[in-house]
């Protein structure tokens, strides 16, 4: 039991691989295991964390339920309020973790499913915590307020995978595209073209 759930504590997305390669009646007395002794032990763990973290401060209150498995992150700047809620599945992390958007004033919606995206990759590929998971989504909206634009191809400030900011502008129309983004453009597209304004680009 012990080694499980160090096993599990560390390497999440690893045992949820191994999980979902299991035989039906192995899968279910495993996941019967795992939402009885497991996960109350991993709620109360990541709650504690973010809990004793600097997490919350004066735009950002994060608070979490062992009871209810939830976290709740809310975000507040002049008269504009985002909330989060990450809903912990009662045998996490075998099943993954829902994320939904309470409140999103300003935020559309293909910028909110990027972002959502962006913080499932991170909890099911990336063994992220969900501290991690709420800083990622802070972050991002951090710089919407600050007015970083979102990068045109995926609609991200930070980039889902290397954590970057768009950085790489275009000479005619200057937006600012995150450097994987354009490079899997232009491999894609077989173009040497801005994707929004087609003007040649050049560095």
């Amino acid at each position: 039991g012990h080694l499980f759930f160090s096993t599990v504590q560390a390497f999440p997305a690893l045992v949820r691989l191994w999980y979902n390669d299991l035989d039906r009646t192995t899968a279910i007395a495993v996941e019967k295991f795992a939402a009885r002794v497991i996960t109350p032990l991993l709620i109360v763990r990541e709650v504690a964390v973010i809990q004793e973290s600097q997490a919350s401060e004066e735009e950002l209150s994060v608070r979490g339920s062992t009871k209810t498995r939830e976290i709740t992150a809310a975000y507040s700047k002049e008269d504009a309020v985002l909330e989060i809620v990450l809903k912990i599945p009662a045998s996490y992390p075998l099943r993954v973790v829902d994320v939904e958007s309470t409140r999103r004033v300003g935020i559309s919606e293909g910028v909110w499913k990027k972002w959502k995206l962006s913080m499932r990759t991170l909890l099911d590929h990336k063994d992220g915590t969900l501290l991690d998971a709420v800083v990622l989504w802070k972050t991002n909206v951090d710089k919407v307020f600050e007015g970083v634009e979102e990068c045109p191809i995926c609609y991200t400030v930070i980039h889902m995978v290397n954590g970057t900011l768009p950085k790489l502008s275009c000479h005619t129309c200057k937006h600012k595209f995150h450097n994987a983004c354009l490079y899997k453009w232009f491999n894609t597209s077989n173009k040497s073209q801005c994707p929004l304004c087609q003007s040649p680009w050049y560095s």
